[in-house]
């Protein structure tokens, strides 16, 4: 990747409430996927595709992933863990971690994610873009029930709330929308506080479109389905072999 940005935030503090019991005992990014954890995954992902500086918030069980993944050596990454005493949503969670990208934009994603977008062409995209943000979003479906996201035919964001795509989490933020969000320590919402700010204050977000797999792992089902697609080839893992 030849880029400026180099750094990813992975969001990974949540309770997984939804998978109890199975994480009762097991953060949610250290739930088992045919050979691998989960965060395994995400974190070869990143970087296979030049992500050096990897942030990621700590809040349930925290001590087991941060035990887990140590510094990043065995991935190829560097590691920061941003502890979270109370959860402080998307948009504190990011705020709080932002001191280490260093002012410079990052990609942010979540934990529980299963994606295959192409890192280097979405922020190639984005860098083309000259927006604050790229937002990854897919094409509605029926089984989802996230917020529609409105694009217009420029291909940018222009509202939450009615349109034919839902967010999957995936992003490149800017120091500008982390510098919209409430101070460090104080929860937030990353859409309430920063994108629906940048909008209504004239400033642009880039749609990216995608058009592949994605499944992100929320509920039992889910989480089963998952595991069925990766067996079936639907989705492939990146393992120590791939």
């Amino acid at each position: 990747m030849n880029s400026e940005i180099d750094g990813a935030m992975l969001l990974a503090a949540g309770l997984g409430t939804r998978l109890r019991p199975l994480t009762l005992s097991t953060p949610k990014p250290l739930l088992p996927l045919d050979g691998c954890l989960l965060i395994d995954h995400q974190l070869r992902y990143l970087a296979r595709s030049g992500i050096k500086r990897v942030a990621i918030n700590l809040h349930h069980l925290g001590d087991m992933i941060r035990e887990y993944a140590g510094d990043g050596s065995k991935y190829g990454v560097e590691i920061f863990y941003s502890e979270e005493p109370r959860l402080l949503d998307t948009g504190g969670g990011i705020r709080k971690a932002a001191p280490f990208f260093e002012g410079r934009p990052f990609l942010a994603l979540n934990s529980d994610a299963l994606i295959d977008v192409d890192l280097d062409e979405l922020i190639s995209r984005h860098q083309n873009s000259g927006t604050a943000a790229t937002m990854v979003l897919k094409p509605l479906e029926d089984r989802y029930s996230y917020t529609p996201v409105a694009v217009d035919d420029s291909g940018n964001v222009t509202g939450f709330g009615s349109g034919q795509y839902f967010y999957t989490g995936l992003q490149v933020v800017s120091p500008h929308i982390v510098d919209l969000l409430p101070p460090a320590g104080e929860s937030s919402s990353l859409i309430k506080d920063g994108y629906l700010k940048l909008l209504g204050g004239g400033g642009k977000v880039a749609a990216y479109i995608y058009h592949g797999y994605f499944n992100d792992l929320g509920t039992f089902d889910r989480y089963e389905e998952a595991k069925g697609d990766i067996a079936r080839g639907m989705f492939k893992l990146f393992t120590e072999k791939s």
